[in-house]
């Protein structure tokens, strides 16, 4: 089952598939991608679980289902509950939109979905000028909230 297949089944179904993160950062660098991340908007757990029965679910905070070899996430958001780059209450929940998961991420370049039918980018954050630019810039304030973070952006740098 590719991408779109699964896009439609999840489309038929009330939700909506994009392509997040590096992949997208690395599709508009035109850098080949070596890692496809996808995040499910407007679905639940249950509803995943339906339609990919065979899906592999993993992760402690919150669920990641292999499909065919790739990352499939419900949109999520988080809270931070204690100091430390593990200090978070992580919420998914079907009511969560791309905007508010994009929000939770790092870097504005990080920061950009692509909808998987229609091809078209939702980078509410800047992140396309920010790559057209050479900026490295922190999506919100929350950045601050996980010292890991700098190491990502030296490494970006």
């Amino acid at each position: 089952m590719s991408p779109i297949d699964i896009a439609i089944l999840i489309e038929n179904n009330g939700g909506r598939l994009y392509l997040v993160g590096g992949a997208v950062r690395d599709e508009i660098m035109d850098r080949p991608i070596n890692d496809y991340d996808y995040c499910i908007v407007g679905l639940s757990i249950e509803n995943v679980l339906e339609l990919f029965p065979t899906a592999m679910s993993y992760g402690k905070s919150f669920p990641v289902f292999n499909i065919n070899g790739n990352e499939y996430a419900l949109a999520r958001k988080e809270r931070k509950t204690a100091l430390g780059h593990k200090g978070f209450d992580v919420i998914a929940d079907k009511n969560i939109t791309i905007e508010e998961d994009l929000l939770r991420r790092d870097i504005t370049i990080n920061s950009i979905a692509k909808d998987v039918l229609t091809g078209e980018y939702i980078d509410p954050y800047g992140g396309i000028e920010d790559i057209k630019n050479k900026i490295i810039r922190a999506t919100s304030k929350a950045f601050i909230e996980d010292p890991l973070r700098v190491y990502r952006v030296a490494r970006f740098a």
